[in-house]
């Protein structure tokens, strides 16, 4: 007797009503003439019902994509980043002075080095406590961030939130994984790899600053996306967008860097030549997580390389953009001091300890 066939559920679910999704696709989808940009009230209820798989992967698949090619307007963003942060993940208040949101991509790296956790510690050894947050496996990438590396670092990537805010408040970094704090956005990752391509849910993710830091740095690639997201930051207090490497926060040694503030008459323009780099310098990224690990303890153990001047460089903007060093020259200076003195090694080693507590 053959064996019994598996049911498998199609992805063209009758059981849903169609009708309340269309009008959004229909909205940004028509023809040039025709197609507008959603409301704020609007995007609130289309990603509302994306999150809650109430439409159909297909139409959800469509407004995503047609949105794309029409492009985000910012109440879409908007609107998008107040459902994600209002009614889909826990959010966390560590007890501390000062914290930033470090929002570098969900997707990863695959090009050059990811060394957000470098970065993070040698901020928070300069007391400037700091949140990192992402997932793994995102698409269109599926790259490393920096779950992984801070894992095989000895820092725990998995941790419920009311354990990260414990971690933040003990030794002043830590790592919110999507699938602990928004788990319904965790379960979205199968219908977006099926997509091929980024869509605006790459880009509201690394908005969502789930411990409410005042202080925020994210990093994006596309010129076209600055201005839209300039007034969607979510840092309470200030907020930074960097242009850095594969669209995340690292500034390449040697290459002009920008930074743009909430107000365009507060963006920054990094002149090489005047920081003394007159050469471009890359930092290739390691075959996998473990690599990158090893790269970002060079960097901590003060090893002479590329990688530990490329966070030398991003720590010490970061550290002058947020006035704790009146210069980015002094800012690199004080990144580089507390590498070589030995203190943000040890502040690796004390997060660690924390978790194997």
């Amino acid at each position: 007797m053959p064996a019994a066939t598996p049911e498998v559920r199609s992805i063209y679910d009758t059981d849903r009503d169609p009708a309340p999704f269309v009008p959004f696709i229909q909205a940004v989808g028509r023809g040039e003439k025709l197609k507008r940009d959603l409301t704020y009230e609007e995007s609130v209820e289309a990603l509302r019902q994306i999150v809650e798989q109430t439409c159909s992967p297909a139409q959800a698949g469509a407004f995503l994509i047609t949105q794309r090619v029409k492009g985000e307007a910012v109440d879409e963003v908007r609107g998008f980043t107040v459902l994600l942060r209002s009614e889909t993940i826990t959010q966390i208040r560590p007890r501390v002075e000062g914290l930033l949101d470090l929002a570098v991509p969900y997707d990863g790296k695959v090009k050059s080095a990811q060394l957000a956790p470098a970065i993070a510690v040698v901020l928070a050894e300069a007391g400037m406590p700091v949140v990192l947050h992402g997932d793994e496996g995102v698409p269109t990438k599926e790259g490393i961030g920096p779950g992984p590396v801070l894992r095989a670092l000895g820092i725990a990537d998995d941790l419920e939130p009311e354990a990260v805010r414990s971690m933040i408040e003990a030794v002043g970094i830590g790592y919110l994984s999507a699938e602990r704090f928004a788990p319904r956005w965790h379960d979205l990752l199968p219908l977006r790899r099926q997509f091929g391509l980024r869509t605006v849910l790459n880009s509201v993710e690394k908005l969502l600053n789930p411990a409410n830091a005042p202080y925020q740095v994210s990093g994006f690639f596309h010129g076209n996306y600055i201005e839209r997201l300039r007034a969607v930051q979510t840092g309470a207090a200030r907020s930074f967008i960097i242009q850095g490497e594969e669209g995340s926060v690292e500034m390449a040694v040697g290459r002009k860097s920008h930074v743009f503030a909430e107000d365009a008459a507060n963006d920054l323009v990094l002149d090489p030549e005047a920081l003394g780099h007159t050469e471009r310098v890359r930092v290739p990224g390691p075959a996998d997580a473990a690599g990158h690990a090893e790269l970002n303890a060079r960097v901590l153990a003060s090893e002479a390389c590329d990688a530990t001047e490329q966070v030398c460089l991003t720590a010490g903007v970061i550290l002058h953009l947020f006035d704790l060093a009146q210069s980015v020259s002094d800012g690199i200076s004080r990144a580089r001091r507390i590498i070589e003195s030995g203190a943000a090694r040890a502040r690796l080693e004390r997060a660690a300890a924390k978790n194997a507590a």
